[in-house]
């Protein structure tokens, strides 16, 4: 006897993502706490789940049934790894992207811990990033939202080996600009 997860795959296979429609609804709340286990964040979670099927989605036909027909791959097994490995990019782009905003007021002095003082310090700062030309400004901003120099040179046409020398070039510029402000 064939199982709906058979004929649903089939279909799937065939070019029919609605076929799978029905197994996302089952297969949901499972993915969903997966997910949220790691990065313990709803919308997070939601968003991880969400692209993982996506990009099962955006399979081609040929890989589909390469995949799922003749290596037998289980679907399911595939998106709960899928959802665990990109839960665990989620993770690092905030640990680099908090690394990276770190790294940054490693220029502020931290004399005091006044609040009234802190405050001021990041205002400056914030004020500082404005000063910077636009390319550069956003090329940083994206280093520090967690892209790789890669990805940032793709946006720009840029290799990657420009963009870490471009991001070395502001940092420094940056610390410069720091200095001189606050003498």
């Amino acid at each position: 006897m064939i199982s709906i997860y058979s004929i649903a795959l089939q279909q799937f296979c065939k070019g029919e993502n609605q076929a799978l429609s029905d197994l996302y609804k089952k297969w949901l709340p499972e993915l969903y706490l997966v997910a949220y286990r790691y990065v313990q964040c709803e919308q997070e979670a939601e968003d991880v789940v969400a692209d993982c099927f996506e990009k099962i989605f955006a399979m081609p036909i040929t890989k589909r049934q390469q995949k799922f027909i003749e290596e037998e791959i289980n679907i399911k097994a595939l998106l709960l790894v899928m959802v665990k490995n990109k839960s665990l990019d989620v993770i690092k782009t905030k640990k680099n992207r908090n690394r990276i905003l770190d790294g940054m007021k490693g220029f502020l002095p931290t004399i005091s811990f006044n609040n009234a003082k802190q405050n001021l310090t990041n205002d400056n700062f914030k004020e500082l990033l404005n000063c910077l030309p636009k390319k550069e400004k956003q090329i940083l901003s994206l280093s520090i939202d967690g892209f790789t120099n890669a990805e940032i040179g793709e946006q720009f046409n840029l290799s990657e080996k420009t963009i870490a020398n471009l991001l070395a070039m502001v940092r420094k510029k940056v610390k410069n600009l720091w200095n001189t402000f606050m003498e």
